[in-house]
């Protein structure tokens, strides 16, 4: 907002502000339990993650409202921890302090420690953008960032779909 960024990675919706932005890559959230967890090679139900214990993000606010959905939906999820650093969540979920709930986004991969379960009906997916300040012009450099980053995440999610009015006008013309 006060304009020291170019531009920056963001979860969408973006916050309030002067932005424009562009959405870059949808994902799910799937669950992570320590690979020696009774529910590690099941499929279980929202309801059963919501009574793990779960290690949770501090402040991210689409995490927290992904929380918010839950307790929409009638369930309780039952916080332990929380962090903001996602190796520090899958350590602890990998020694069996708690289960998470997280966007594949978060997850580092071949970790023998915990199991991914995913498919979750009834989930806000998670959305990841582009933004930059909205009285800003992007100039060619930046221009070629932001349709780099579409084409580098179109090869593993396809295309975007959600594009903000000034951002179609700022890098498309």
């Amino acid at each position: 907002a006060r304009g020291g960024l170019d531009l920056a990675f963001v979860m969408l919706p973006v916050a309030d502000g002067p932005f424009d932005w562009q959405h870059l890559w949808t994902g799910e959230y799937v669950v992570m339990t320590a690979a020696d967890s009774p529910l590690a090679d099941g499929r279980p139900s929202l309801e059963d993650v919501a009574r793990l214990p779960l290690i949770g993000y501090r402040n991210i606010r689409r995490a927290l409202r992904l929380e918010e959905h839950l307790r929409a939906m009638g369930l309780n999820p039952q916080v332990v921890f929380r962090t903001d650093d996602n190796g520090t969540l899958q350590r602890l979920v990998g020694v069996g302090m708690g289960a998470a709930l997280v966007p594949t986004l978060a997850v580092e991969p071949n970790d023998p420690a915990v199991r991914v379960l995913h498919a979750f009906d009834g989930l806000p997916p998670f959305l990841v953008g582009i933004a930059w300040h909205a009285e800003r012009t992007l100039e060619a450099p930046e221009q070629a960032f932001v349709e780099t980053a579409r084409d580098v995440c179109r090869t593993f999610t396809g295309a975007p779909t959600g594009v903000s009015p000034a951002s179609a006008r700022a890098v498309r013309r």
